[in-house]
């Protein structure tokens, strides 16, 4: 079980571990802390927004406390704050307007007397931020009880990136008093406390472990609300078993990539390649519906046995894969996979401009149909005579794209219009430049 901590000279306000948008009806988990003898809440003006040079990401703002409602006593605070902070809500700090902020203090020694502003829940205006101020001040009259206030979450490690609320968690705590919460359906939980130090550990679903096996110990701070987070990882798997046709054994070296998508909407999970006994393994992995494919996502490379995208179980087009449920926890053996080498081809192509000129210095992206993004073999470009060998695996149908950038940035170029090859071709593939596009580059860049 991993307890999120963060190390104070880095705590932005993710330490805060804010569980609710300041705005929202349950004000407590807005300004609850993981730690509330270091927090640092006020009303202020921002007086100035300085950009710092060395950092462009960052600028310096200066604020003008007008009301103090939790740390120590200060009139001026500066801090850095993270540029864009707030454009998923259509919010951007402004020099004159008032905010309510949310932040922590630092060790003595540092540079910086406080933490960075990074998240948007940690600078809020004053006019957004009524039933969290009506909290705070409650809190500091000692009118409000000593809570505790939390979130179980599962952390993949990959897909899909974000930790989700895991519902039905037991938390247990305990020190001066002991209590047992259960998680609702959004993860969170809440309750009193008297103040003192407390242990907490916590019990997952079935489908769900620890991180690390170990409890977390935390302060809780007389009339305040002390944040608690605890997270889990997923332990479903899905094991393949490949085997050559030809008797060849594949290893750890083989070119095979087996690679994990959601059946429903082709979200790239988890790539894994075989280990000495020819066994694929996808860990970690969410209760769902998933699709495996061998070598869907990344084109085989020159030197290494040729073994051509194929799906699970031996079929040649994504839409003839097996769905493969997986429920929580469950640790899926599928049946054998024998995979059949393909034939390895060096595909000509020439490169055309738009009045038929060869094009040097283009290079030609490669993809497989059912998977939309283009790959491009590094260092590789076309000749004086806009010529290229492009390395591909048939039965196929590859895709073929030339590209060619115009400014080195990479933000604009032109592109060819997309050309399917279905078998080894014996004359040149022509492609021609004739569409102009901005924009970062699609390719997969290796």
């Amino acid at each position: 079980m991993k307890f999120l901590r963060y190390a104070k000279c880095f705590a932005v306000f993710a330490s805060l571990c804010v569980a609710n948008p300041l705005e929202a009806t349950d004000n407590r988990g807005a300004v609850c802390s993981e730690d509330p003898s270091s927090v640092l809440i006020f009303v202020g003006t921002l007086a100035e927004l300085a950009g710092t040079g060395a950092t462009p990401e960052w600028s310096l703002g200066t604020f003008t406390v007008t009301e103090l409602l939790q740390g120590e006593s200060t009139v001026v605070v500066s801090t850095l704050i993270r540029d864009g902070l707030c454009h998923g809500s259509g919010e951007t700090p402004a020099v004159g307007r008032t905010y309510l902020v949310l932040t922590h203090t630092l060790p003595t020694g540092l540079a910086r007397s406080v933490s960075q502003l990074e998240h948007c829940e940690q600078i809020r205006p004053i006019d957004q931020a009524t039933a969290a101020l009506e909290y705070l001040r409650d809190s500091q009259r000692g009118s409000t009880p000593t809570e505790v206030s939390g979130q179980a979450v599962i952390e993949p490690r990959g897909y899909p990136w974000k930790s989700i609320p895991l519902p039905k968690t037991k938390i247990h705590v305990s020190g001066n008093q002991r209590s047992d919460f259960v998680s609702d359906e959004d993860g969170r939980f809440r309750g009193t406390l008297s103040s003192g130090k407390y242990v907490i550990t916590a019990e997952f679903p079935v489908g769900y472990a620890d991180d690390y096996s170990n409890s977390s110990a935390i302060t809780v701070t007389e009339h305040r609300c002390t944040q608690v987070k605890v997270s889990a990882h997923p332990t479903g798997s899905i094991t393949a078993h490949v085997v050559d046709m030809d008797g060849d054994p594949l290893g750890p070296m083989s070119s095979v990539q087996l690679t994990l998508e959601t059946a429903e909407d082709q979200q790239f999970v988890q790539s894994v390649w075989p280990d000495e006994n020819s066994n694929l393994k996808a860990d970690n992995l969410l209760p769902g519906e998933y699709i495996l494919g061998l070598n869907t996502y990344l084109p085989v490379n020159r030197g290494s046995a040729p073994y051509p995208p194929i799906y699970f179980p031996n079929a040649r087009a994504r839409s003839e894969a097996q769905v493969i449920t997986l429920r929580a926890g469950e640790q899926k053996v599928l049946s054998e996979m024998r995979i059949k080498k393909g034939q390895a081809c060096e595909i000509p192509v020439q490169v055309f401009d738009g009045l038929g000129k060869p094009v040097p210095s283009t290079v030609v992206a490669l993809a497989y149909r059912d998977y939309p993004h283009f790959y491009i073999e590094p260092r590789e470009q076309t000749d004086e005579n806009g010529r290229e060998l492009v390395y591909a695996v048939f039965p196929g149908p590859a895709l073929l794209r030339a590209e060619k950038e115009l400014a080195g940035d990479g933000s604009t170029r032109l592109e060819s219009e997309t050309v399917e090859v279905s078998s080894c071709p014996t004359r040149a593939v022509s492609l021609k430049l004739t569409r102009k596009v901005s924009g970062q580059s699609e390719s997969n860049q290796k």
